[in-house]
């Protein structure tokens, strides 16, 4: 058994990277979208499309994961994450960024899907019985911090050095990652003889427990995931907001870096709370309320201290699910066929970081607020579903 700390230590580097390698182009690309003619739709279409193919390659990926171990697969999705970035340098030295941005988040789509599937599948590996929230929230913690080093890396170092040399030293360092990898990540659980066939992964959807996971999952991508990250930039220069003297893409990178710290921060905390009370779905719940409170105050302010305060609530939401959501998800699939399992969940929290950059582009068109008060309606619609899971729990803690 590898201690959580060890454990999250070692995947650190590698989590940590491919996390900066998507959260990059958070604070860089619309601004450079817009500089060179593209439209809105266009922009939210690039953003979403790493999730796009996360959605169809996630399963798969955690079948290959079970298959052939989650160290591989994981050291061949940061291999990957270093031609994104070359893709993304690429197409600021040629002058045509679309396509070559929009090329870069597909294959960053596949690259991630290895880096974070596996990664969640060897904290449920990692985890004794007593100890999966801790596990699960110290080693999402390492996952999570990447993207506010990426997001406010991107927008910092694109005001002081530029948009080509940003992208360079992001190569450099997810090079680095993949060395550190090597030799650090350790190889748990055990590979499966035989590939289980898609039907059997298919009839794993059929336990509501299972649905209800993947429904919660899917409102942390669509929230936090993908509507936030992809109009906070337009949403600071309509409002004119200025952190620290920087200009739109700096102040929108310290902003998206506070929310995800602060979720990288609590995190852990969150995950030991469900263990020790035995509370992991009634945490989750709680989340919910903290995420419909965020993007209310998001919506409804002009100003910045408004505008932190909401980010903060949300990053406490996201916090909470994050980890209860993981431990959940192994209490339901046996050891074999964790990595099919967070597969699945990942094709959730996927598909709601696809849908945001779109619908959230979409609505910024006409409102700058529209989009934040229509995202809070539909998390307030998936609470009843976490507090099912909460009454759930709650009855097997009775029983017990």
């Amino acid at each position: 058994m590898v201690r959580p700390r060890s454990l999250a230590l070692a995947l650190a580097p590698g989590t940590l990277l491919a996390g900066v390698a998507g959260g990059i182009v958070f604070p860089i690309f619309p601004i450079v979208g817009l500089r060179v003619g593209l439209s809105l739709p266009f922009i939210g279409v690039i953003l979403a499309a790493n999730r796009a193919v996360r959605v169809v390659t996630s399963p798969l990926i955690g079948m290959i994961a079970d298959r052939f171990g989650c160290r591989r697969t994981m050291l061949a999705g940061l291999a990957i994450q270093i031609v994104v970035i070359g893709l993304y340098l690429l197409g600021m030295v040629i002058g045509h960024p679309g396509a070559c941005f929009l090329g870069g988040r597909m294959l960053h789509g596949v690259g991630s899907a290895c880096v974070f599937v596996s990664a969640q599948s060897l904290a449920l590996h990692g985890a004794g019985p007593a100890k999966g929230g801790g596990t699960a929230g110290v080693v999402r913690a390492a996952i999570v911090i990447g993207v506010p080093i990426g997001l406010a890396a991107g927008g910092l170092l694109a005001d002081l050095i530029g948009e080509e040399w940003t992208f360079g030293v992001a190569g450099l360092a997810v090079v680095v990652a993949l060395i550190g990898a090597t030799f650090t990540v350790p190889d748990l659980g055990t590979r499966a003889r035989v590939r289980p066939p898609l039907t059997a992964t298919l009839r794993a959807m059929r336990d509501r427990r299972m649905l209800a996971i993947g429904s919660l999952n899917f409102a942390i991508g669509f929230t936090a995931g993908g509507m936030i990250l992809s109009t906070l930039t337009l949403l600071v220069a309509s409002h004119h907001i200025v952190l620290f003297g920087r200009d739109v893409q700096g102040t929108a990178g310290l902003l998206m870096g506070w929310m995800t710290i602060l979720d990288a921060i609590v995190t852990p905390f969150a995950g030991r709370l469900g263990d020790q009370r035995h509370a992991h779905a009634r945490v989750g719940a709680a989340s919910m309320l903290l995420l419909v409170g965020g993007l209310v105050a998001i919506g409804l302010s002009h100003a910045t201290i408004g505008l932190a305060f909401g980010l903060a609530l949300v990053g406490f939401g996201t916090a909470g699910l994050g980890p209860s959501l993981l431990v959940l998800l192994g209490e339901l699939t046996p050891i074999e066929q964790r990595g099919t399992g967070v597969g699945l969940m990942q094709l959730c929290g996927d598909s709601g970081g696809m849908l945001g950059p779109l619908v959230g582009t979409a609505l910024f068109v006409g409102s700058s607020t529209l989009p934040y008060l229509a995202t809070a309606g539909l998390v307030l619609c998936f609470l009843p579903v976490a507090l099912w899971l909460a009454r759930l729990e709650r009855r097997a803690t009775v029983a017990a």
